[in-house]
């Protein structure tokens, strides 16, 4: 984890909901936010779905990330819960208002990958896209916002991707997803504004994570490794380096902080200018 020069936060007192913390931009983004001082409630599957062909994180990687966690001296809540199920939701946030009373931090971080065609696209593979970004974000924002209503404070932030505002092939399903997570914010943000809940969306670029190595090693290798001849390269300032995931913490720390009190509505960039082509 690479610290960043002349930026702190100090996010003592406060509760940290992450959903997809088993791994990768959620792992990173819960350690980053503990060592801020916040408590934590940490999500994710624990199962792998039939269309993913890469294994998702284990219910022993979660607890191992909450180990991780509790070791920097905060409260940290495991909770496996499928984001797709309004049940399991429903519960997950039940109980961390009960452990904590209150969360005042939501990140919908939960999210898949896979590139079939159109053509070649199940409906299965397409649900299980969908319903794991857009719906789980839906379900998450509805079940933590009716409680960040009451208290008429809050900070919701959804992953979204360079997916949220462009085309790319083989990936109808994951760009729907993230369009629908993009407008689906932005229209939230107009309700709960006059609650002083903010809603906002990071847009990763090409990030080294866990989903990433899955898929390289998976049979959508080859596929992913031509993809920047068509899409052109991730990172304009180094065409060889993906992005760190630190990078996507920064911008996932300064919306949950006093600092971003008027951003709002706001899908925020950190692709080192792939969309700017």
């Amino acid at each position: 984890m690479r610290d960043v020069a002349n930026v702190s936060y100090d996010f003592g007192g406060e509760v940290v909901l992450i959903t997809g913390a088993g791994r990768g931009q959620g792992k990173n983004h819960a350690l980053n936010f503990a060592k801020a001082g916040a408590d934590l409630v940490i999500a994710d599957i624990g199962e792998s779905l039939s269309t993913i062909p890469y294994d998702l994180a284990t219910s022993d990687e979660l607890n191992a990330v909450a180990a991780e966690i509790e070791a920097l001296g905060v409260r940290c809540q495991a909770a496996i819960c499928d984001v797709r199920d309004s049940r399991q939701v429903q519960v997950m946030v039940d109980d961390a208002i009960k452990e904590f009373g209150k969360i005042d931090v939501l990140i919908n971080n939960a999210g898949v990958e896979s590139f079939p065609s159109v053509a070649e696209m199940t409906e299965e593979g397409w649900d299980q896209a969908i319903d794991t970004m857009l719906k789980g974000t839906f379900l998450c924002s509805k079940a933590v916002s009716a409680h960040m209503i009451e208290k008429r404070k809050g900070k919701i932030i959804s992953t979204g991707s360079t997916a949220s505002t462009m085309g790319m092939p083989r990936q109808a399903h994951y760009c729907a997803a993230k369009h629908g997570i993009a407008g689906f914010s932005k229209c939230l943000a107009i309700e709960l504004a006059e609650y002083d809940i903010n809603v906002n969306v990071v847009c990763p670029g090409g990030i080294d994570t866990p989903m990433v190595e899955g898929l390289l090693a998976s049979r959508e290798a080859e596929f992913l490794e031509k993809l920047p001849e068509t899409t052109g390269p991730y990172n304009l300032f180094n065409p060889e380096e993906m992005l760190d995931t630190q990078e996507i913490s920064n911008a996932m720390m300064w919306l949950a902080s006093d600092g971003a009190k008027f951003v709002t509505g706001a899908l925020i960039a950190v692709d080192a200018g792939f969309t700017i082509k």
